[in-house]
């Protein structure tokens, strides 16, 4: 690769507003009455460009050409655009910008929320602290191919006691026709079903231990013909030969006869049995990594898969994949064809790292966790903006990437260049000042009237 010039800096201009113009993305910002575009650019604008702590009101000092924070907050909390139809756009040029038969990648990403008026924060498992607390968690499916990766749709989990509190839930703002309990498996399903609706091309779905241990969505994908990639837990049982299922004959001449079907040729196997042996192991570079390629020991046994108590009919691929630093042995579900490649399933078992990666970029320089809103619109507004900016940034890198080796981070630092933050005037700060005090002394006397 070339060394970067300042001319190379300097001849690319490039910014949240021409990108939205070049795509034609303003109409998915016309509400009945207003064009609400203006504020859109300021809010991305917002996402990429401050530092850190990316909330509205330092958005509208920093960052705003047309906004203050009371519209930047009427945008994203009451406005009436709609989020899934910018989506679908945004998916539609993500398969564009990416490329066809990708994979989808299905997991969950859980932010920390404080009080509980945020819509869905409730007591639960929190992924990123590896433990339960009071979170929002959102189901979100990403699309990759070729270490290309983003986020490309989302549903946010209402949990149980949510719903069984329709006055909490009116509050939040959340639709009537939405107050209703979903698995977080239906949600996955829901959007797996709206990229076959769309028309997305992908050849694989993947997805960790949560959502492979659950033997009704994998079925639902098989019903599909979908091909999946499912983890599983170490103490998933399995059938390694071919089972007989039928109702077994009564013996003695007391009791019932039998009539619940059972299988009658073999027993269920656990998997991490199947680990143990040295044989049938394949040395496999599953991906490029910043030290040279990850490599795994890897092995595929031909199982049936468990539902119900009963055996699945098909048969399918048990993936076994030991990783040649940490000894750490990953198993997953396959329905993948027989004459599938060992490194093509390889690779595809190792795939959910690019999900990781995925919300990374979006937390990192899109600002995916630092929202301070309440409501069911404003969450999916959020979302559908962070989408779109993740979307910004990977077309930007690949357009750079013919020239020059650029990361994520250097395309933010060069939009920076082009649309640096706005340097305060002695008066401008003195007035944010004055209003800030103002702001204080009226919600002291506020706690104060209160108690």
């Amino acid at each position: 690769m070339k060394q970067i010039t300042d001319d190379f800096i300097k001849s690319n201009n490039i910014s949240v507003e021409k990108y939205i113009s070049e795509k034609h993305l303003e109409s998915y910002f016309q509400t009945k009455t207003r064009c609400v575009v203006s504020t859109g650019i300021d809010y991305l604008n917002g996402l990429f460009l401050l530092p850190y702590r990316k909330n509205m009101r330092k958005m509208a000092i920093y960052c705003c050409k047309c906004s203050n924070n009371q519209s930047l907050s009427h945008f994203i909390s009451t406005s009436p655009w709609r989020p899934a139809d910018l989506l679908k756009s945004v998916r539609t040029y993500a398969i564009k910008t990416i490329g066809k038969n990708g994979v989808l990648i299905l997991d969950e990403s859980s932010i920390k929320k404080s009080g509980n008026s945020s819509v869905g924060v409730s007591h639960q498992y929190c992924g990123n602290l590896g433990k339960k607390n009071n979170c929002q968690v959102g189901v979100f499916l990403a699309y990759f191919k070729k270490q290309k990766r983003m986020l490309i749709d989302e549903r946010l989990y209402l949990p149980q006691k949510w719903i069984n509190d329709k006055a909490r839930c009116l509050k939040a703002k959340i639709p009537p026709e939405k107050i209703k309990f979903r698995t977080k498996h239906e949600l996955g399903l829901e959007m797996i079903d709206n990229a076959i609706e769309e028309g997305i091309p992908f050849s694989y779905v993947t997805m960790d231990g949560f959502y492979g241990e659950n033997p009704e969505l994998l079925t639902e994908l098989e019903n599909r013909g979908l091909t999946f990639v499912a983890d599983v837990a170490v103490d998933t049982l399995v059938y390694i030969e071919e089972p007989l299922v039928g109702i077994p004959e009564k013996k003695g001449t007391r009791g019932r006869k039998p009539t619940i079907s059972k299988v009658l040729n073999t027993l269920s196997t656990r998997i991490d049995s199947l680990s143990s042996s040295i044989d049938g192991w394949k040395l496999i570079k599953v991906r490029k990594t910043e030290r040279g390629y990850k490599k795994v020991y890897f092995k595929a046994i031909k199982v049936w898969r468990r539902q119900n108590k009963l055996p699945c009919e098909k048969p399918l691929w048990l993936l076994i994949s030991k990783d040649v630093e940490s000894n750490d042995i990953k198993y997953s579900l396959c329905n993948a064809s027989e004459d599938t490649s060992l490194d093509e399933l390889a690779k595809m078992q190792s795939s959910r790292y690019w999900i990781e990666r995925a919300f990374q970029d979006a937390k990192v320089y899109c600002g995916m966790s630092e929202y301070m809103v309440r409501s069911w619109n404003a969450w999916h507004h959020h979302m559908a903006l962070v989408m779109l900016a993740m979307l910004i940034l990977l077309s930007y890198k690949i357009k750079f990437m013919k020239f020059h080796k650029i990361s994520l981070h250097g395309v933010i630092l060069i939009m920076k260049f082009h649309n640096p933050l706005k340097i305060l005037n002695a008066g401008e700060l003195a007035r944010i000042l004055n209003h800030d005090n103002e702001m204080r002394d009226r919600a002291r006397a506020s706690r104060l009237k209160g108690s």
